[in-house]
């Protein structure tokens, strides 16, 4: 039987891969974290991210999927269940006859203040200590990983 040759990972694809399973473990905590923070205001992680990612503007359902690296499906779930909730609505899409746009109402908006309210208590406080500069340096790491996948 002939001896399969073992491929291994050069010294930088190793700590990658520390980093993506640490990724993992940070977005998993950070998820439950949000439906935590949020569970009062009848919201979870994946709505309170929906949400904000139309604060600034109206979007359709496949622009918010490729703007927070989401599915369609999800996305059109998460906001069925939003639209329920009474915190968006759909209206129509001067740019685009079939995707609507995906809209705040009022409750929506009040939702989601309440939510940036309690966001930034938490942050201040799991940031307390850390240094700015550092932090920075990961986001930076992180987008460069990013614009290469």
């Amino acid at each position: 039987m002939k001896k399969q040759k073992q491929i291994s990972r050069t010294p930088f694809a190793e700590v990658f891969t520390q980093l993506i399973l640490e990724t993992f473990r940070f977005n998993g905590r950070l998820l439950a974290a949000g439906d935590r923070l949020t569970k009062e205001l009848g919201l979870s992680s994946s709505l309170w991210q929906v949400l904000g990612a139309i604060d600034e503007a109206p979007l359709p359902v496949a622009q918010i999927a490729r703007n927070m690296g989401l599915t369609r499906q999800s996305v059109r779930r998460t906001t069925t269940v939003l639209k329920d909730k009474g915190f968006v609505e759909f209206q129509e899409n001067p740019n685009h006859q079939r995707a609507k746009l995906v809209v705040l109402t009022k409750q929506g908006h009040n939702v989601l203040d309440q939510v940036k309210k309690i966001q930034i208590d938490w942050s201040n406080s799991v940031s307390k200590g850390l240094s700015a500069t550092k932090l920075k340096a990961v986001i930076q790491i992180m987008r460069s990983l990013s614009e290469r996948l």
